[in-house]
């Protein structure tokens, strides 16, 4: 199958790229952010028109929260005006492409603390800038998808980490940091809220769960409506193990110093996602435990020069 990927320049696209073509498929990476603007329709018009691809798998969007904070224009611009571009460019294809929408599961807000594994039933309720970005991804890609009959899934995963990550998010500036620590750099790591519990996922079994949804829509196994999945673990874990763990791991014992302006009031106390949908459909199931996404991260960090 020849898949197109958007944001393959990005950390899960870069994983992505790779489970497919680890998988036998044909693909296209489509350029970085610097050289296409996904938003231009008639360039994506013409990225489409050249490649011809059975499949797309769509993950170019602001990449978090803080991004759409910082610059709100340009991550309205990449995740609505870009999913609108590329519906775009798949309506001139006959017939249309199959389409994997990447969103997010900040579209489901705060649940409570008692509230449980958070199915696909869930309320979209985003308390967030960016869940609200992902929820108008949803519904862009759902409305074409009903008007020009494309094969569509979208996907919704939660927190997933591993190595080639950036460090803007908790867990790698937790391992960034504590690589410093183990090099002599420092002696004390300076967080935020370490009892907050999130569900938290390997980004290379995030992206076979992408590969197994986009296969199965592309070859029409997944029924006449648009399914939506969630991507979890289905456990949660409190970030104070992460960093306890990394500090087992890099042999270390620093202070550890709670800055209470990183401490957000908001912050649900517990997010964990349920993946029943997904393995009925797909067989997926997580197969990297998070002792070993540290660990890996871990390593690539201390080599690092």
């Amino acid at each position: 199958m020849r898949v197109l990927v958007t944001g393959a320049t990005g950390f899960a696209g870069g994983w992505l790229t790779d489970e497919l073509r680890a998988a036998g498929h044909d693909v296209i990476a489509a350029p970085s952010s610097a050289e296409l603007d996904i938003a231009d329709r008639e360039a994506v018009h013409g990225l489409v028109a050249t490649h011809r691809p059975d499949a797309v798998a769509h993950l170019a969007a602001a990449a978090s929260n803080p991004a759409t904070v910082d610059d709100p224009g340009a991550a309205v611009r990449a995740t609505v005006g870009g999913t609108i571009a590329v519906v775009d460019a798949l309506v001139a294809l006959h017939p249309p492409p199959a389409l994997l929408v990447v969103s997010s599961a900040e579209v489901y807000g705060a649940p409570g603390e008692s509230a449980g594994a958070l199915t696909e039933a869930w309320p979209i309720a985003p308390r967030t800038a960016y869940g609200m970005l992902k929820a108008a991804q949803e519904a862009i890609a759902r409305q074409a998808a009903a008007r020009h009959a494309i094969r569509l899934a979208l996907v919704r995963p939660f927190n997933h980490v591993g190595p080639r990550q950036r460090t803007d998010a908790a867990v790698p500036s937790f391992v960034a940091r504590i690589a410093a620590i183990a090099r002599g750099e420092s002696d004390r790591l300076v967080v935020g809220n370490l009892d907050a519990e999130r569900d938290i996922g390997d980004v290379r079994d995030v992206v076979v769960a992408y590969r197994l949804v986009l296969e199965a829509v592309a070859e029409g196994r997944l029924g006449g409506t648009e399914p939506v999945f969630n991507i979890a673990t289905g456990h949660g874990t409190r970030l104070r193990w992460i960093v306890e763990e990394l500090c087992r791991m890099a042999g270390v014992a620093p202070a550890v110093v709670t800055d209470s302006s990183l401490v957000r009031a908001t912050d649900p106390p517990r997010i964990v996602g349920d993946a029943t949908a997904l393995t009925a459909a797909t067989g997926w199931a997580p197969r990297i435990g998070l002792e070993q996404t540290l660990a890996d991260m871990l390593a690539e960090r201390m080599a690092a020069p």
